[in-house]
């Protein structure tokens, strides 16, 4: 092989290997990611396993919204406005090149949305006057917190761990613009593959 068709075929190859960096970028930062779900917060829905989970991106990038019962990816850093370069760092790829652990996005549950009122009582959440019925919790919560009315484009979130987790008890309602994506699937551990 000649040297102008070694350097040729390099070229081709080097090519190829930028568009499917490029295409995987694209992909999961606009569509759907992977995480690692590895804390007490989510318990017993997620255990301390080292969950792998799919999360689809898709719906909150055009404004979407969200459901009770939901699992989410949210940033809290709920006092600064949100920008396509946040989304871009949160890429999985990228915040590995960069040493970033994204310790700003939290797993949560959806309990509020936009009018609702929200409440404890006796180890309870209340919406709106209900009591809920949430079998996928840890147990009733030891600390109340004060009412809220989530505001318009806002949610309210909990972790199903009640008492050994940080949410909108601590950092209030969340806009709905920090909504990184939807839980949608739990591929590993094999044996407990589920979808939400």
């Amino acid at each position: 092989m000649s040297k102008e068709k070694g350097a040729a075929l390099l070229i081709s190859w080097v090519k190829q290997i930028g568009l499917i960096i490029l295409f995987t970028l694209l992909i999961s930062t606009l569509f759907i990611q992977t995480y690692k779900i590895n804390d007490v917060s989510m318990e017993p829905t997620f255990d301390r396993e080292g969950n792998r989970v799919l999360v689809f991106l898709t719906p909150y990038i055009f404004n979407a919204e969200p459901d009770y019962g939901d699992i989410l990816i949210v940033d809290n850093r709920v006092e600064r406005e949100r920008s396509f370069g946040d989304r871009l760092i949160e890429n999985p790829l990228v915040s590995i090149i960069l040493g970033d652990y994204n310790e700003h996005l939290w797993v949560k549950r959806v309990i509020g949305l936009p009018g609702d009122h929200i409440e404890y009582e006796e180890g309870k959440v209340y919406r709106n006057g209900r009591k809920l019925v949430e079998e996928y919790t840890a147990g009733n919560m030891v600390s109340a917190f004060e009412p809220v009315v989530v505001p318009e484009d806002h949610i309210f979130f909990m972790g199903d761990n009640r008492n050994r987790s940080s949410d909108s008890r601590e950092i209030g309602p969340v806009p709905t613009e920090n909504i990184q994506g939807r839980v949608i699937l739990r591929f590993f551990p094999l044996h407990k593959i589920s979808t939400y």
